[in-house]
């Protein structure tokens, strides 16, 4: 028989994935900072957030007209009150051209992630952003 809370655990961290995904997408910091732990950290080259400071960064994302974050292959392990993840990325970052079509700087990402079960359920504790590599593109966008 399948363990029942393993599933629902692996579950309520793959919607933590795509809630940051989300936030992002949309420019919320309730909706972003939602998935993470009080005291998380999240960092990569040249960047670190903690904490209240998370809510900083979806709104850095408004230099562009649209971001699309998708979500990949996701492995998760979970130990008890403790998970692990490693989470394929592509996250698109389109900005308007002056012939009518959007430059697409697209980030080929992996998130290395630490959950942690809290009070308020499965929240990310620590997430590493790696970019593997980027890619440039013009693209025709119908709005």
């Amino acid at each position: 028989m399948a363990d029942v809370q393993g599933i629902a655990d692996e579950r309520a961290i793959e919607k933590l994935v795509l809630g940051y995904a989300h936030g992002v997408d949309t420019r919320s910091p309730e909706t972003f900072t939602a998935q993470f732990a009080p005291d998380a950290r999240l960092f990569g080259a040249g960047f670190e957030y903690r904490g209240a400071d998370l809510a900083k960064i979806p709104p850095q994302l408004n230099r562009y007209v649209r971001t699309y974050h998708t979500v990949l292959n996701k492995r998760i392990v979970v130990d008890g009150d403790a998970g692990a993840g490693e989470i394929y990325s592509l996250a698109h970052h389109l900005t308007p051209r002056d012939d009518g079509r959007h430059d697409d700087f697209i980030m080929h990402i992996t998130y290395h992630d630490r959950y942690a079960r809290t009070a308020q359920g499965w929240r990310i504790a620590e997430r590493q952003v790696v970019t593997e590599f980027t890619e440039d593109r013009i693209v025709d966008r119908k709005i």
